[in-house]
């Protein structure tokens, strides 16, 4: 029986929460990524941090602890990592997007990178954001049925252009475009106004916007000194040339045959670091250009499912026009 085709997608931050605690352990099993992990936990003990595996085996989430950036950047690369050994099991992967952190997986689990190095970009990335001050703001564009609200959206843009108005100390630019949310990057004086001129939007599941925990001013022009240093410790990246398609947060296509391994560490470095990183483009291009069965949010946690039903209901891909009719779908799915 031929197992059905799939885009795969990999989460950022904030994919792993109090419900996802085992799961790497759950998942994990002998192999390149378990072998990895116990490299990272051997260096980490070095270091003095908490392992991994003592970490997702803890009895109880503790927030200062888990969303701490250093150690949930390597929980979630890992979780995930070994979330999608599981997957390709059952699903024929034919392509791979990553969302923020998640684009440090995907070059993984698309074959371009090996899990140790990777892992080594996890970690160094995690490190050099602490030299960005600032945060994030997540906040939505959609309404109920997730249909793009086109009252909220020109909110967001008058905002947007008001703090512009502030100045450098202000500033806040677009991080993440993430479906139907849009993730806002800035300082912490520029955030705090941020929060004060949007609207408040009820949801069933929260209250928008609001401001997220740990999280540094990710792609966006106050991370230039990071992709700096990043460039300089890490030129030597062996990035190669991806065994499956690979969609990068432009939604640039990277194909195993026509994908310049320069391009795409200069991109990973340097360019998602420190500009927008368009995650609605990228399920947008995998949509289009793979047409696969399944849109296959890998975990830890669920964090990816709306982002990516917003941009299906979007883009009408198979005459997809609600959330109703997107669950009754099954295109995306969470296993």
């Amino acid at each position: 029986m031929s197992r059905p085709t799939a885009v795969l997608l990999c989460p950022g931050r904030g994919s792993y929460g109090r419900e996802e605690l085992g799961s790497l352990a759950k998942r994990l099993r002998p192999g390149a990524v378990w072998d990895a992990v116990a490299h990272a936990d051997a260096l980490r003990q070095q270091a003095g941090r908490p392992t991994l595996t003592a970490l997702d085996s803890a009895e109880a989430f503790r927030p200062g602890l888990h969303l701490d950036g250093e150690n949930a950047a390597e929980l979630i690369y890992f979780a995930t990592l070994a979330h999608v050994e599981d997957l390709r099991d059952r699903f024929d992967v034919l392509a791979v997007v990553g969302n923020s952190l998640g684009w440090y997986t995907a070059l993984v689990a698309a074959g371009a990178l090996p899990p140790s190095d990777g892992a080594e970009l996890v970690r160094t990335m995690a490190r050099l954001q602490r030299l960005a001050r600032g945060g994030q703001v997540l906040t939505t564009v959609v309404d109920g049925d997730w249909r793009r609200d086109a009252e909220l959206e020109g909110e967001l843009d008058v905002a947007l252009r008001q703090l512009g108005e502030h100045g450098p100390d202000f500033l806040v630019a677009r991080s993440i475009r993430l479906g139907g949310h849009e993730v806002l990057g800035g300082t912490d004086a520029g955030l705090a106004m941020l929060l004060e001129l949007l609207p408040r939007v009820e949801t069933e599941a929260r209250t928008f916007p609001f401001r997220l925990a740990g999280n540094g001013p990710f792609h966006t022009p106050l991370c230039d000194g990071v992709a700096a240093a990043a460039s300089a410790e890490l030129g030597a990246l062996p990035i190669d040339v991806p065994e499956v398609h690979l969609v990068d947060g432009r939604g640039e296509l990277h194909t195993p045959w026509s994908a310049d391994p320069a391009v795409l560490r200069s991109y990973t470095l340097d360019t998602q670091v420190r500009t927008t990183f368009d995650f609605t483009a990228a399920v947008r291009t995998a949509i289009r250009e793979i047409q696969p069965e399944v849109l296959l949010c890998a975990g830890p946690g669920a964090s990816l499912r709306a982002p990516v039903g917003h941009v299906v209901i979007a883009e009408r891909w198979r005459g997809i026009e609600s959330r109703d009719a997107l669950f009754a779908s099954g295109v995306v799915r969470v296993d």
